[in-house]
C-alpha cells in the first residue's frame, strides 16, 4: 500500500490534465507548468500505478485500462478538494480568468454559441470557452472525467449521477433553396415529396422522423443523399434542388446565412426537448452554477419563442 505521507496532490492534478488532453505539451499548459515538469510527472505517476497510463498511438497519447479505471476517482478527488476545502464559495466572473468547458453536436454550437459568447464576453471577459463535441455515446465520460462541464443537447438516455434541466422545446423545420427549387413557404405535401431530401445521420442510415409518418398516409419520399454532418447540409442544398428536415434554431441560423427558405413540415412530428446536463460534483460550484445561468440567460430568448 501507497504511504499517503509521500503522495503529490500535484501528480493526480497532472494526471487529470493528461486524461482530457492526450497530449504532454497541451497538459503542462492547462496546469501552468513546463513540458519537461509535466513529463516528469508522468514519469513518477507510472511508478505510482505500476502503469504505463498512458501510450502513445496515432499522434496522441492514449489512456490504458488502468488509466481508464482511475479517471473518475481522481476527477472526483480534484473536484472535491477544489470546491469544499480550497474554496471560498465566491466567484466574481468580472475578474475570472477560468476555462469553461462545452460539450454540443456541431449544428447546436452553430446555433446557440454567438448568443452564449456574446454574454459571456460581456460578463466574464478574461474567461476562456473550449467547445467539444458531445453525444450520447461519450456524454457520460466526458462530464465524470472533467473533459467538460456542461452539455446541451437532446440525451434522453442520461442518468444519475448527472444533473439535467429542460432548456426549451425544439421542433423540425424544412430548409431549401427557394429559387433552385421553384417553391415558397409554407410548403405543400405535394412539394415536399415531389422534392429529393438529403438526411443527416450519424450512423449512415436513410430513415428519419418523417418515414413512418409517411408510411402511415400510405407515402414515400425519395432519399437521395445521407450525410454524418449537419454543417454540411445548408452548404449542399445552397442552389441545388432538394430539401432536408432541421431543428428549427439551426434552421434559422441557415436562414441568415445561407439564404435558405424556412417552411413548416406538411405533415406532424414530434419534436423534442433540449436540456442542458451536468455532473452532480459540480452541482453547488458557484463557478459553474454561474456558467449555467449563463446559457439559461443567453437561451431565454428561444425558449420563449418556441
Amino acid at each position: 500500500m501507497t504511504d499517503l505521507r509521500l503522495f503529490d496532490l500535484n501528480l493526480l492534478i497532472a494526471f487529470d490534465a493528461l486524461i482530457v488532453e492526450r497530449n504532454v505539451t497541451r497538459a503542462a499548459e492547462r496546469v501552468g507548468i513546463g513540458q519537461p515538469a509535466m513529463s516528469y510527472a508522468l514519469s513518477r505517476l507510472r511508478e505510482l500505478f505500476a502503469d504505463d497510463l498512458f501510450v502513445r498511438a496515432s499522434g496522441i497519447m492514449q489512456p490504458t485500462t488502468r488509466a481508464l479505471e482511475l479517471a473518475p476517482s481522481i476527477a472526483r478527488v480534484i473536484a472535491d478538494i477544489r470546491n469544499n476545502v480550497l474554496s471560498d464559495r465566491a466567484f466574481d466572473p468580472g475578474k475570472t480568468e477560468m476555462t469553461f468547458r462545452f460539450g454540443a453536436a456541431d449544428h447546436r454550437e452553430v446555433a446557440v454559441l454567438p448568443k452564449m459568447l456574446e454574454v459571456l464576453r460581456r460578463l466574464a471577459p478574461q474567461s476562456r470557452l473550449v467547445v467539444r463535441r458531445a453525444d450520447g455515446d461519450n456524454l457520460s465520460t466526458m462530464l465524470e472525467s472533467g473533459a467538460i462541464d456542461l452539455a446541451m443537447g437532446y440525451f434522453p438516455d442520461a442518468r444519475s449521477p448527472l444533473q439535467s434541466e429542460v432548456l426549451f422545446h425544439e421542433e423540425f423545420v424544412c430548409v431549401f433553396d427557394a429559387k433552385a427549387c421553384d417553391v415558397s413557404a409554407p410548403l405543400s405535401l405535394e412539394d415536399y415529396l415531389d422534392l429529393p431530401h438529403i438526411v443527416m445521420s450519424l450512423r449512415g442510415e436513410p430513415g428519419g422522423i418523417a418515414d413512418p409518418v409517411l408510411a402511415g398516409m400510405g407515402k414515400r419520399r425519395f432519399v437521395f443523399m445521407v450525410t454524418p454532418h449537419f454543417l454540411a447540409v445548408p452548404y449542399l442544398l445552397h442552389g441545388f434542388r432538394a430539401l432536408a428536415a432541421m431543428p428549427r434554431h439551426f434552421a434559422e441560423h441557415c436562414q441568415r446565412v445561407v439564404s435558405l427558405a424556412v417552411s413548416p413540415l406538411p405533415i406532424k412530428t414530434e419534436g423534442y426537448d433540449v436540456s442542458i446536463y451536468w455532473h452532480a460534483r459540480t452541482d453547488t460550484d458557484p463557478a459553474h452554477r454561474w456558467f449555467r445561468n449563463l446559457v439559461r440567460e443567453a437561451m431565454r430568448p428561444a425558449s420563449a419563442s418556441s
